[in-house]
């Protein structure tokens, strides 16, 4: 059974890997183009992305370990 903060924290996880998703998204689109500058900022965009997810799935494993749940 999921606890209540468990439950936030997959939601949260959930939401963030959806945004990385979406971030690779353009970043795919934006590499086919010739636009250096664009592909920079997607490049960004995606790695922050990414850089959320991970923070997200670590919050969620250490409250897994910590409360048992």
């Amino acid at each position: 059974m999921l606890c209540e903060e468990k439950g936030r924290l997959l939601d949260a996880y959930v939401t963030a890997t959806d945004r990385q998703a979406e971030a690779v998204k353009s970043l795919s689109a934006v590499a086919a183009k010739d636009n250096r500058t664009a592909f920079r900022e997607a490049l960004v965009h995606a790695e922050q992305a990414r850089q959320d997810a991970e923070q997200a799935r670590l919050a969620l494993h250490l409250h897994s370990e910590t409360h048992v749940c």
